[in-house]
């Protein structure tokens, strides 16, 4: 299995890179600094939604 190491991963890019990969079975570890740069609400629910793919 591939193995890929996102940084920013709640971010636009980092949060959609995850889910492709994801999505084609990729494992993927995501780390995020969820600073207040924007809505960290918007961070949170991406969060969640990569933990449901």
């Amino acid at each position: 299995m591939r193995h890929a190491y996102i940084t920013g991963s709640a971010d636009f890019i980092g949060f959609y890179l995850a889910e492709l990969l994801l999505q084609e079975g990729w494992n993927v570890t995501g780390l995020d600094g969820l600073t207040d740069h924007y809505d960290v609400r918007l961070k949170h629910r991406r969060l969640q939604m990569l933990g449901r793919i």
